[in-house]
């Protein structure tokens, strides 16, 4: 790729990715009743925002490599650099865990193979019980899971793409792709469970949670709109917008940020309609994959959002990983206060101490684990480094 501006934004929107899923998932036990029930339903919107974003990165700091490249040498400085920038942190972190839980409390981790082989969330099950849950403190690792089936795809995608270059093409892809993933979503909602009994009977309570959540089967055409968002943003790179593109934008970028907001709602209201559930739950996952395309080219093309190049949110960017990976061991540490049901101020406060409390941790855990590890990793088997569009640079 001959672009090699640095776009900073896409680094802050790791951050807000990372500290989205912090924020929902620390909701429910830093506070309880229906403020922290609509909060905690941001975790889903902040998981699909990381789905996105991946394929967006990917492909511009990639994808250029697999089409000019031998495939052999793209292949391996691809597997290599992605293997330093997710195994390292992630092995300590299932490390320390399962050996707190084998010598404190005398259990088991029966999983541990498909854990440290990153696979847990491609199998349903257990001995009965959902795969991805069998280490409960280890259960959010499904979505590190989820990216190593990304990153497994992402060489076959590269070369099935690599004839496309009108925008139009690009466009009507991106739109079938979204199309696709609407009838994949009916098809499993409608479908899925009398399969899951068919194939897996042991799995009796979870099946469909797995199938429409936790396995990476249907959240690869959200990986694949980032993809797409990024050959557009890549086509329109060179040129200069018109003032009516970017008004055009402007305009999508705005009802896309509306939507993603309204998204929480309808979750929270999920569980009082059942009679609409599924019009919830595909109305949202749409909102989802196309906003999130739509804010990410008006973010990087267009200089929308120009706050997420700041200085402070791109360190928080940088150990978006470790915050992610470490988040749900730091929730206690931000229960100020007595009471079980604080109000809105206070749990906003909670909240807003509980994300700089775990960014803190893991910015030290990035520059002792993560940084060093990588760099390592990357001398001992002599690539380059991968980041030559995204680097970490403030504005």
């Amino acid at each position: 790729m001959s672009d090699q501006r640095f776009i900073g934004s896409l680094t802050g929107l790791r951050f807000v990715a990372a500290a989205t899923v912090a924020v929902g998932h620390g909701a429910p036990s830093l506070g309880q009743g229906r403020p922290a029930e609509l909060i905690a339903q941001v975790s889903s919107i902040g998981m699909t925002m990381f789905f996105v974003l991946s394929g967006f990165v990917l492909w511009l700091n990639y994808a250029g490599r697999f089409h000019a490249e031998p495939v052999a040498g793209a292949i391996r400085e691809f597997a290599i650099a992605r293997f330093a920038r997710l195994y390292p942190m992630y092995a300590v972190l299932v490390a320390a865990i399962v050996t707190y839980l084998m010598l404190a409390r005398g259990l088991s981790a029966p999983s541990l193979g498909f854990i440290l082989t990153m696979t847990q969330a491609w199998f349903p099950v257990q001995n009965g019980t959902m795969l991805v849950a069998v280490v409960p403190p280890l259960q959010h690792l499904w979505s590190i899971s989820v990216e190593l089936f990304f990153y497994l795809l992402f060489p076959f995608v590269c070369f099935l793409l690599a004839g496309v270059v009108r925008l139009s093409t690009m466009i009507w892809l991106a739109a079938a792709n979204i199309l696709a993933f609407a009838l994949t979503i009916a098809a499993f909602f409608t479908y899925g469970d009398a399969v899951l009994r068919t194939l897996v009977p042991s799995l009796q309570h979870n099946g469909m949670q797995w199938l429409t959540y936790y396995a990476p089967y249907l959240h690869v055409a959200q990986f694949l709109a980032g993809c797409f968002a990024a050959m557009i943003y890549q086509n329109r790179v060179r040129t200069d917008p018109a003032p009516t593109e970017r008004r055009c934008v402007t305009v999508l970028f705005w009802l896309s940020l509306g939507g993603l907001a309204c998204a929480p709602a309808l979750l929270f209201m999920q569980p009082h309609l059942p009679d609409r559930s599924f019009a919830i739950e595909l109305s949202v996952r749409l909102i989802e994959i196309t906003a999130f395309s739509i804010v990410f080219v008006a973010t990087s093309r267009y200089g929308h959002a120009r706050w997420l190049s700041s200085r402070a949110i791109i360190i928080g960017g940088e150990c978006s990983y470790s915050i992610y990976l470490l988040h749900p061991f730091l929730i206690r540490l931000a229960m100020i206060g007595k009471p079980d049901q604080p109000g809105v101020l206070e749990l906003a406060f909670r909240l807003g101490l509980f994300v700089a409390i775990t960014t803190a941790v893991a910015w030290i855990t990035y520059m002792v684990v993560e940084a060093p590890s990588r760099a390592w990793i990357r001398r001992a088997l002599g690539t380059r480094a991968p980041r030559e569009v995204i680097q970490a640079k403030a504005s």
